[in-house]
């Protein structure tokens, strides 16, 4: 039976490191049971974001100043994973779960967000696949083009307390993945986004219903909006609450 969960979308672009600080302000408040699994779905300003197995000196292509020039910021986080690009046009999906409700497995985690993401692209039409020893879903060889990644996935756990997750390029620019950076310290591997993949453009706004709908599915989840009232950094936290009174 599915259980009640909340889909928290922001619109517009939102910074990283806003969006880092409302991920914990949740997961707080998730690992005290104050609310249930949440859902988060926006799109980046740019940024690069160096996972805990990213070599900066290997994956990043250009020095400090040009990424500053060109309005990028280059953030360390403590995913899982290493270097990846963020950016407009592309849909990023951060769940926030409690495993213990999940089967308690980072590994079967990872391969449930691939799966999400697999009947994502499957309703435009899209047969993203997986490869083995790779994170991620990709697009198989076709018209003479090689495997082309279309989603990258870096994930964190706290007690169990989800964080980061997905990025799923839906229409944007793939040169940063190759050109700016080694993306996921792949060399020579090709990116693609669903509208290279179709021909025709897409917003992430067209996606996310797809998206949510895929992510409700495969963790069994009933999605509903998170209430407008529990505006960021507002959600409760009973256990800090009442060690702060003592």
């Amino acid at each position: 039976m599915p259980h009640g969960a909340y889909l928290y979308e922001i619109p517009g672009l939102t910074p990283y490191q806003d969006a880092m600080a409302i991920q914990q302000d949740l997961a707080g408040a998730r690992s005290q049971g104050a609310v249930p699994d949440v859902v988060m779905m926006l799109e980046h300003e740019p940024v690069i974001s160096l996972g805990s197995r990213a070599v900066a000196a290997e994956e990043l292509l250009l020095a400090a100043v040009d990424y500053t020039r060109r309005g990028i910021d280059v953030v360390e986080i403590n995913r899982g994973g290493r270097s990846t690009y963020h950016g407009p046009g592309q849909l990023v999906c951060y769940p926030i779960f409690d495993l213990n409700r999940h089967g308690r497995d980072l590994k079967r985690y990872v391969r449930e967000l691939e799966e999400a993401i697999i009947r994502t692209l499957a309703a435009f039409g899209l047969g993203g696949t997986r490869y083995d020893g790779l994170t991620g879903v990709w697009m198989p060889p076709s018209g003479g083009a090689g495997p082309r990644k279309i989603a990258s996935i870096g994930v964190h756990a706290s007690r169990w307390v989800t964080t980061h997750g997905y990025a799923l390029n839906v229409d944007l620019d793939p040169a940063p993945f190759t050109q700016w950076i080694t993306a996921c310290g792949l060399e020579d591997a090709q990116f693609t986004s669903m509208a290279a993949e179709l021909g025709d453009p897409f917003t992430v706004v067209d996606v996310r219903p797809a998206a949510a709908a895929a992510v409700a599915e495969v963790f069994g989840l009933e999605l509903e909006p998170l209430p407008a009232e529990d505006g960021a950094g507002l959600w409760p936290q009973p256990v800090h609450e009442r060690l702060s009174v003592r």
